[in-house]
């Protein structure tokens, strides 16, 4: 799951853009009082439509990496959605991919909800509705959610994520507040939050100031509008699915 995400984590962290936080990494002084349900929001926004590029990177990846049939590539649907998820199975992804990528990006959003202010309890649970949120929804598509992933991902995360809180609160206590830290330490504490390493980076490039912007998935299913290949005047339905970015200003 989102295995595709520390690549982009990496690529940002070692050619930050000017002014970015990864380009400015300093140490902070102390955590926000009390959780930053805004800041979460505008994290999950940015999350959910990684998950949506995710499957795009996923299907085109060979079967032998995705255990997708080609039958399920061409089959996609609401109707094989609805299937789906109704379905739940015990899945057979090789080790790396259920027990090491999965607890890692398990990990990823319960430090992300870490960060932002919330207890171990409700960064669980986050994590739990994240992982869900992927398996339940856009992969669904395709394939039948995990089981193991649903367990496996928030709960071994949360008590990876918990020593990532420890590494990061030791790797910041080496800086005094606003002091630069070393591109070892930069790497270090974006590995342990990728989410929000690679959010920083997307709004740099987009210019975006925090609080102004957001990326919402959709889907909207209508009648074809090309040409078809099949008999009549109207082609069948078709589902499209995109994203689309709100700017206040």
């Amino acid at each position: 799951m989102l295995g595709c995400l520390p690549a982009a984590a990496l690529a940002a962290m070692s050619s930050p853009a000017p002014g970015s936080a990864l380009g400015t990494a300093t140490a902070t002084a102390t955590a926000p009082e009390g959780p930053d349900r805004a800041g979460l929001r505008r994290d999950t926004s940015f999350l959910l439509s990684y998950q949506v590029g995710t499957v795009v990177v996923l299907y085109t990846l060979p079967e032998s990496v995705t255990n997708w049939t080609e039958e399920q590539r061409s089959d996609y649907s609401l109707d094989s959605w609805w299937q789906n998820v109704r379905n739940p199975q015990w899945d057979s992804d090789d080790f790396y991919l259920n027990y090491v990528l999965h607890p890692y990006w398990g990990a990823a959003y319960y430090v992300r909800a870490r960060e932002r202010g919330y207890d171990e309890r409700a960064s669980l649970w986050y994590s739990f509705a994240m992982s869900s949120a992927f398996e339940f929804g856009v992969e669904a598509l395709f394939e039948e959610p995990s089981i193991q992933d649903i367990i496996v991902t928030p709960v071994a995360g949360a008590i990876l994520g918990e020593y990532f809180m420890g590494v990061r609160a030791r790797t910041q206590a080496l800086y005094e507040p606003g002091e630069p830290m070393e591109f070892r330490h930069r790497a270090l504490l974006a590995l342990s939050d990728p989410i929000g390493a690679i959010n920083r980076q997307v709004e740099s490039w987009l210019g975006i100031e925090e609080g102004n912007a957001s990326f919402r998935p959709y889907m909207t299913t209508g009648p074809r509008r090309h040409a078809s290949r099949f008999d009549g005047d109207i082609g069948p339905d078709e589902t499209i699915y995109g994203l689309r970015l709100y700017y206040r200003w």
